[in-house]
């Protein structure tokens, strides 16, 4: 299988390095090779940098293709808004407008050219697209049986879906589906499909979008909740206790990013996955499915 350039972009490396961790053991289980290639910065971000400046957002995002591309590698990417930053970027770089104009000049400019040889996707596609579910399934040597997940989409992974083009925007099934591959049930439940509130800038009502997901899934039964961007991540993780301080409700449901949950199911030994760094205990969870 052909090597991608690891694209971590901001958030893993500054404060969640458990799921760098996690994905590349998982990875490697699976014979995903990525690579670390330098002069990556970020995306950047896909809602307040991308709302405030777009011309800017582009030139940025255009640079990090350039770095990749310059190595003749296709970018992997762990995290929803990365992977939405980088595939709209190359969309809109492509399309001869007078915005890939001017980033293609400010990139000429700087030393760099983007051609469109180089494509980003997020791990989880190709998980899905490239290897598909039988071979995560076979990959898992630890089953979880029984184990009821609740999985959060986030906003980026398939939006604008005309771009993204990963699934049914309003009703996806293939994370669910990746899920099940590990053994464990994706739950359904109310308000599944909305927003984890992490972008909001005003900080009672970013809590109050998460508390409203975190109580349905809690209501569904779930034992954990699943993501595939470390924003949503630390949204739900942290948040919740935030929700404590803030508003005294307790809620203690465990957030996984979604390699997290693969590298268990792969037999991986939790002590090594640095579960410590959550917010919110996991180890609940790991005595009911470590045997």
């Amino acid at each position: 299988m052909k090597s991608y350039a690891l694209f971590l972009g901001c958030l893993i490396p500054m404060k969640l390095p458990q799921i760098e961790l996690a994905s590349r053991s998982a990875l490697a289980k699976l014979g995903v090779k990525v690579e670390d290639i330098e002069g990556f910065s970020c995306c950047p971000e896909p809602w307040n940098f991308k709302g405030t400046d777009v011309e800017a957002w582009l030139k940025v995002a255009g640079r990090n293709l350039a770095v990749a591309e310059k190595k003749k590698m296709d970018v992997i990417t762990l995290c929803n808004g990365c992977s939405a930053s980088l595939i709209e970027a190359s969309h809109l770089l492509g399309d001869g407008g007078e915005a890939a104009a001017e980033a293609a000049k400010a990139l000429s400019g700087a030393g760099y050219k983007y051609e469109g040889k180089t494509k980003a996707v997020h791990a989880v596609t190709v998980l899905d697209r490239e290897l598909g579910r039988d071979k995560v399934e076979k990959s898992c040597s630890r089953k979880l049986d029984g184990l009821k997940v609740a999985v959060h989409y986030g906003c980026h992974l398939l939006r604008p879906s005309d771009v993204m083009a990963l699934d049914d925007p309003f009703e996806p099934t293939f994370l669910d589906g990746l899920v099940d591959a590990t053994g464990a049930e994706s739950v359904d439940y109310a308000g599944k499909m909305g927003c984890c509130g992490s972008a909001a800038l005003d900080k009672e009502i970013s809590l109050g979008i998460a508390r409203d997901k975190v109580k349905a899934m809690e209501d569904a039964g779930a034992q954990c909740l699943v993501v595939t961007c470390p924003a949503c991540f630390d949204q739900f993780d942290l948040g919740q206790v935030e929700m404590g301080r803030r508003g005294g409700e307790k809620h203690a449901l465990p957030v996984l990013h979604y390699f997290q949950l693969l590298a268990i199911a792969q037999g991986e030994d939790p002590e090594k996955l640095a579960f410590s760094r959550h917010k919110i205990k996991v180890d609940p969870l790991l005595k009911a499915v470590v045997r």
